[in-house]
């Protein structure tokens, strides 16, 4: 019983909305009509008006063309005076229709007779104007000047008497349909059409004509053509109008609506069609409603389970992010200690050691990184962060790490590298990396004896490398089934088999991933129970011409970054100008290239270096980008202006090293590019390429052998982990808590900027340690005043400084800083994206300032050791 009332009830709930729509329905088709016939009254009186422009131009023509012959006439009269006559017959000839005849300036006419009075017009052709004038008993007038030397000597003219005028000027060939005229400026009808009678009169004189060619007139105001419905005594017509330029005439004249109607009739069988669909469609909802509401219930469990499924997937995402932090914090504990090891330890096998566990580390917490990954990519928010770098290290890297799982498992690891790939590449190294250990890692697990090679080719195509990695292992193998299933996620194969291999099946996933969003493929191939083969094909950008050469794998990543770099030349002849703002920038430069013997100057403004290049000729200017004042743009324009300049060269230094920022440099008119910061072997490759090659002079092999082996700095004091300050002013005691956010300088990354040398690299910790005061006190002004451009600049310097002495956090945490900046002054930006910015910049400002000033400490400790 209760159904069946219950039934009743939604029968009657679907009835009364059944009604509602029927009464929308109709509403909206009466208001869909009515819009549509405005909307195409509209159209056609735009349609008619666009016709009316089409028919002016075409009458101006008519105009224009019996000028041209006048015109030509009229050169020809100039050289050939005696011809007069002779002319004025050939232009007759040329149109029947009118008469030519010449006039002097005393009114003197040879052949068709005019008089001045009545074609007032005709003397402003004796101005060097050409003329269209008209008379009601004489007609239309065509004169042009004829020229003896600079003054005009005649006018030549041709006349179209009133009753040829429709045969010269007529438009009734345009359209069938319409009745077209031309009246002079005081109303008069010039150029009537064909067969105008009477009735033609009476149609002109109807009030609603008249009517709706006073809207045309008042229309004609801000447009040049225009078009007017009229429904009257008379029926339905648009009339239009035109002026036509350079004349004092203009085109008027009217056509049947229903030749226009005819053009459209086809839209008001549109409509039609559109509403017979509405009404078909409206018969659909009826029947879809009766349905509905039978399945509301299974709807409403529906829901539920879908709210159920989110939740869990709310707390699965919670629960990774849990995870990982958990994972974190013990790894961070043996980063920090590691970096202990390597900043306390001159032993080079504990080095060795220490710098082995610090990329394993390092990769480790990538793989940690992993499952976190693998959430992004599901929700679209996974980004790239490509780069130049260095494939011989990438492959060192990865090497070292799945090397010692190989070992354990006592595989033989075999690795063939290209020697004649090249070393620098642009891409996002890290999942690169994250790739290869996935890959190696999956191969090492799944194959208990036998062997895992690792082959590294690839073919180039222009300026990109199609990098192509290859891994070969002896393991179980992969069923033929099972391969469709192998880059599913959390999908693992053969699982009894595989019980004991750990792993989540996300590994292979992810690289896929990966890999098709970096523009790259993964192919496998696999004989089960014999082992399989990895093919990863990845496209890279080629940023430089040096080779990877032989590749060791035993080889300490620490003595490639440690290489002693002697300099290859002198030039003691040779100026040079570098432009910096960073007092330690300059300072660095100046250092590393010192050893050259050239002439260094040193301006820390655009302004300063324009003085210095008013008073002395350099070879070549070296300008920072980013400078309060004037930027390495500004300062390139307005050196290129001052003599003396043509033969110098300029290089733009920076720390902005994103895709396609050297082609805008060399764009604006700089002659080559560094990016920031950089090492002596790239200093000094840039300054040698940009000399004059008379001026460089190579060092002998003897000199460059006897460069000074590098000593390592003795330890730095450091901030004892038991005693952290947080930026609050709290100390924390936990004598194994080491924080997250604890910023070290690493030394080897320091040193690689300073070309290896230590005297150097220590009078850059000093410097970086004595402005740093100077530094935050015009940072706090900038950011109390909300001097965001002025405070952008200052970070940038500090996003460069702290990279020279080794500081990748607080480098990172500047350069996001510096990319808020960018944001708030972005004209591109919204208001909305400004207020972030400046919201992100506030929020983070305190804490770059804390770890600014730790820094600085750190590096006075490390030089008063």
């Amino acid at each position: 019983m209760n159904s069946k009332i219950s039934k009743l009830g939604l029968s009657q709930k679907a009835f009364i909305e059944i009604i509602i729509l029927t009464i929308i329905l109709f509403i909206t088709g009466n208001i869909l009509q009515n819009q549509i016939s405005r909307k195409l009254n509209d159209a056609a009186e735009e349609s008619v008006s666009q016709m009316t422009a089409d028919m002016a131009q075409l009458a101006d023509e008519r105009f224009m063309r019996y000028i041209s012959t006048l015109k030509a006439a009229s050169i020809y009269l100039e050289q050939h005076e005696e011809q007069k006559n002779n002319i004025l017959e050939a232009i007759n000839q040329e149109n029947v229709y009118g008469r030519a005849g010449v006039m002097d300036y005393e009114g003197n006419v040879t052949g068709a007779v005019v008089s001045k009075h009545d074609f007032p017009k005709l003397l402003r052709a004796f101005q060097g104007n050409n003329v269209v004038d008209y008379h009601t008993d004489g007609g239309i007038i065509v004169a042009v000047p004829v020229y003896y030397g600079d003054n005009v000597r005649y006018v030549l003219y041709q006349i179209f008497p009133r009753g040829n005028l429709t045969k010269v000027f007529g438009l009734a060939d345009y359209n069938p349909y319409s009745r077209i005229m031309i009246q002079y400026k005081d109303g008069s009808l010039a150029v009537p059409y064909e067969n105008f009678s009477t009735k033609d009169h009476e149609f002109w004189d109807d009030q609603d004509i008249k009517a709706g060619m006073v809207e045309v007139h008042s229309r004609l105001e801000t447009s040049k053509a225009a078009a007017v419905y009229t429904e009257g005594s008379k029926g339905k017509y648009y009339v239009f109008g035109a002026d036509l330029p350079q004349t004092d005439f203009s085109l008027v004249g009217y056509i049947p609506w229903s030749a226009v109607a005819g053009r459209i009739n086809s839209v008001y069988q549109m409509v039609q069609w559109v509403f017979t669909l509405m009404l078909l469609l409206f018969a659909c909802v009826s029947i879809y409603l009766f349905m509905a509401q039978t399945k509301v219930a299974e709807n409403e469990a529906l829901k539920k389970a879908r709210q159920a499924a989110d939740d869990a997937n709310r707390a699965k995402s919670q629960f990774l992010a849990n995870m990982s932090h958990e994972i974190r914090t013990p790894l961070n504990a043996i980063n920090g200690m590691d970096e202990m090891i390597l900043r306390r330890s001159r032993d080079m096998d504990i080095r060795r050691y220490a710098s082995n566990i610090h990329s394993a580390s390092t990769a480790l917490l990538g793989i940690i990184n992993e499952i976190l990954d693998f959430s992004k990519i599901e929700s679209g928010r996974m980004e790239l962060v490509t780069d130049k770098y260095s494939l011989r290290v990438l492959l060192k890297e990865v090497v070292t790490l799945v090397g010692f799982r190989a070992k354990a498992k006592q595989l033989e690891f075999i690795i063939n590298v290209d020697a004649d790939l090249p070393n620098e590449l642009y891409g996002d190294v890290g999942r690169i990396r994250q790739i290869l250990i996935n890959v190696i890692n999956n191969a090492i697990k799944y194959t208990d004896e036998g062997t895992v090679t690792f082959d590294v080719g690839g073919d180039i195509v222009e300026d990109i490398l199609n990098l192509k990695l290859v891994v070969t292992d002896t393991g179980i193998g992969i069923k033929p089934e099972d391969m469709e299933k192998l880059f599913k996620d959390f999908e693992r194969l053969d699982i009894q088999k595989n019980c004991k291999v750990e792993g989540t099946g996300l590994g292979l996933a992810i690289t896929h991933r990966l890999l098709t969003m970096m523009g790259g493929t993964v192919n496998v191939s696999s004989i089960y129970g014999e082992g399989s083969t990895f093919t990863i094909e990845l496209p890279q950008k080629i940023m430089g011409a040096e080779v990877i050469g032989d590749f060791d794998a035993d080889q300490d990543i620490e003595e490639e970054l440690e290489d002693v770099v002697a300099t290859s030349f002198t030039a003691p002849e040779a100026s040079i100008l570098i432009v910096d703002d960073n007092e330690m920038n300059c300072f660095v430069a100046t250092c590393m290239l010192s050893d050259t013997k050239a002439k260094l100057t040193v301006a820390h403004s655009g302004s300063e270096a324009l003085e210095f290049l008013k008073k002395e000729s350099f070879h070549l200017v070296m300008t920072d980008y980013m400078m309060p004042g004037m930027d390495g743009i500004a300062t390139l324009n307005e050196a290129k202006k001052i003599k003396g300049t043509e033969n110098t060269r300029f290089v733009i230094l920076t720390a902005t090293a994103l895709a396609g920022v050297r082609e805008k440099f060399l764009a604006e008119g700089f002659d080559d590019y560094l990016s920031k910061p950089m090492t002596g072997k790239q200093l000094e490759t840039v300054v040698k390429r940009n000399l004059p090659a008379e001026l460089v002079h190579p060092v002998e092999e003897s000199e460059a052998k006897g460069v000074e082996e590098v000593k390592t700095l003795d330890e730095p004091k450091t901030v004892e982990n038991g005693a952290l300050a947080d930026k609050r002013g709290e100390i924390v005691h936990d004598s194994t808590f080491v924080d997250r956010r604890m910023p070290r300088i690493d030394m080897s990354v320091g040193l690689k900027f300073c070309n290896n040398s230590d005297k150097l690299y220590k009078r850059v910790l000093e410097m970086f340690s004595k402005l740093s005061e100077a530094n935050i006190e015009d940072m706090e002004k900038s950011f109390g005043a909300e001097k965001w451009d002025a405070y952008r600049i200052k970070v940038h310097a500090l996003k460069s400084g702290s990279l020279n002495i080794g500081c990748d956090l607080l480098h990172e945490m500047a350069k996001e800083q510096e990319q808020a900046g960018k944001d708030y002054i972005s004209e591109e930006s919204t208001e909305a994206q400004r207020m972030k910015a400046v919201e992100y910049m506030k929020q983070h400002h305190e804490e770059i300032m804390a770890m600014y000033r730790q820094v600085a400490q750190m590096a006075r400790d490390m030089t008063e050791e």
